[in-house]
């Protein structure tokens, strides 16, 4: 299901139309309704679940690279963790090296000697404010020499949004339908049934996340079946 399909659901389960519970309210309470659903999955998953890679081009003497511009698309996506990165030293390179974290509070000298005097065997980064620092600096301009695993924050959802850009597995979109019958209830004043649609959104949520197991430890698609938890 696409935004506007998990809307109509919820309008038609709760036998409401457009003029009572308009466009902007559904939108509203949907994204409400997402974070309540991603949080979840969250909790369960650490995180694993809506990771990204991202590469952009090294830039030659230069550590710092701002992480949320980091070709990952959209531009703007908002990382929340920085798992692993890699870094191309050498045009002549087959692989990239895995670089180390290392918090600059341990650093004993001041990053401008890591960043011409670090061995390029044994490189690392860390991470302030908003952008990422890696030394020793690149001394090749080499494209896609950069390239990030991130964990990231799904983005808000809008009327137009598409199945795909849901991100969360497309058989329990509908899941997404029932928490919006709650709020759809509340703003009719039916608290009763308001809490009964919550109680089955939080029952089916549960089941959701129980299927939604991290990946770290075994090859699993976001897109799941219901088979795929007896594997």
């Amino acid at each position: 299901m696409n935004a506007q399909q998990i809307i109509d659901r919820a309008l038609r389960l709760t036998h409401t139309n457009v003029n009572d519970y308009n466009a902007t309210q559904s939108i509203e309470d949907l994204n409400l309704v997402y974070q309540d659903m991603v949080d979840e999955i969250v909790v369960n998953t650490k995180w694993d679940y809506f990771w990204d890679t991202g590469l952009t081009n090294t830039i030659v003497n230069q550590s710092e690279y701002v992480a949320e511009k980091l070709g990952i698309a959209p531009d703007d996506l908002d990382i929340k963790k920085i798992n692993k990165v890699f870094v191309k030293y050498k045009s002549t390179d087959t692989y990239k090296a895995l670089l180390s974290y290392q918090s600059p509070t341990t650093l004993t000298k001041h990053p401008d000697y890591y960043k011409a005097n670090q061995v390029i065997t044994q490189p690392f980064f860390y991470i302030q404010d908003n952008s990422i620092f890696i030394y020793p600096a690149p001394t090749e301009a080499i494209v896609g020499g950069l390239e990030l695993y991130v964990i990231h924050k799904p983005a808000e959802l809008t009327v137009a949004s598409s199945e795909a850009q849901i991100e969360i597995t497309p058989q329990f979109h509908k899941v997404m339908a029932d928490g919006l019958k709650s709020y759809i209830y509340q703003s009719q004043g039916k608290i009763n049934e308001a809490q009964v649609a919550e109680q089955d959104f939080m029952t089916w949520v549960r089941k959701m996340v129980s299927f939604m197991k991290q990946r770290y430890n075994q090859p699993r698609a976001k897109t799941i079946t219901w088979l795929d938890n007896f594997r």
